[in-house]
């Protein structure tokens, strides 16, 4: 099974070409920051021009998961699944899903959540103890997670000059904490846009960078693509 992934676009999803793939795996941070704190500016463009990028896509399902800066996808699930329905888009709020491959008959799990550690007034960051607890629903050995954060200690090392970056680990304890514990095959993240996007191992769990943009908010990494 051919698999592509993708994050941090922040509207720039018509500039992001997608090869022929099973699934397309998406981690977060989608919305245009134009407009990220502004609701229904927000989902509108959603349903009328993130939707139909979506559905265009040259593979038979897509994983969406949030991120920090869509606002407009925390506590929406009724209304994000209800414009989802008949799209080949699934969204993953701590949630599960299988993936059947016609091909091999082999059933893909897949778990997703948009949690961040908290370090400023964003979307989807919350305490260590709620953290814990939602993490805690993901599958033991799971084919596939996706989480917007990076976990600490691995693939969490942003590689570009700024003036807040100190070149030092700043990924979640509590989701390196359950990935030790769950042990996932495969973790694909975002959100700290220009750490190492190569494999890293987290124990016996792969873990990739797939954002695309860098930390000026360009495009500068190709899509993630793994056979599996």
């Amino acid at each position: 099974m051919k698999i592509c992934a993708i994050s941090d676009m922040h509207g720039l999803q018509e500039s992001v070409y997608i090869d022929k793939c099973d699934i397309l795996c998406i981690c977060g941070d989608i919305v245009p920051l134009k407009m990220q704190r502004n609701i229904p500016q927000s989902m509108s463009w959603f349903k009328k021009q993130f939707i139909p990028w979506c559905e265009k896509q040259p593979c038979k399902q897509i994983y969406l998961i949030a991120g920090n800066h869509d606002f407009f996808m925390e506590n929406n699930d009724k209304e994000l699944n209800e414009a989802l329905i008949g799209t080949k888009v699934i969204y993953l709020n701590n949630q599960s899903a299988e993936y059947l491959d016609e091909e091999s008959g082999k059933v893909y799990s897949i778990w997703g959540s948009p949690l961040c550690h908290i370090f400023g007034n964003w979307a989807f960051m919350r305490s260590p103890e709620y953290e814990l607890e939602k993490f805690s629903l993901m599958p033991k050995n799971c084919d596939i997670v996706l989480c917007h954060d990076a976990p600490y200690g691995v693939s969490d090392v942003c590689m570009q000059s700024t003036p807040w970056n100190k070149f030092e680990h700043i990924g979640n304890p509590e989701l390196t904490a359950t990935v030790i514990g769950k042990e996932p095959k495969l973790l694909l993240h975002g959100h700290l846009h220009s750490t190492n996007h190569d494999c890293e191992k987290l124990d016996n769990t792969d873990v990739y960078n797939v954002s695309i943009l860098d930390e000026r908010y360009e495009i500068a990494y190709n899509p993630l693509y793994l056979e599996l």
